[in-house]
């Protein structure tokens, strides 16, 4: 499988809940556990856009 920022040939992917790509560890810029089972993670591109990233840090999830 490829990661579908970066092109890199990955095993384990995680997947954006803002932007919905699978991306790589690498890609990945933050995550987090919302509860004791939902985790949000959030790409490099998506953690550039005020909107999403303000999102993140506020813990909402559209439907994820």
């Amino acid at each position: 499988m490829m990661c579908e920022r970066c092109k890199r040939d990955i095993f384990k992917y995680n997947t954006c809940n803002y932007c919905k790509r699978k991306i790589c560890v690498n890609c990945m810029k933050s995550s987090r556990k919302v509860t004791k089972t939902n985790r949000i993670v959030v790409c490099r591109d998506c953690w550039t856009k005020m909107p999403k990233r303000m999102q993140f840090k506020s813990a909402t999830v559209e439907s994820a």
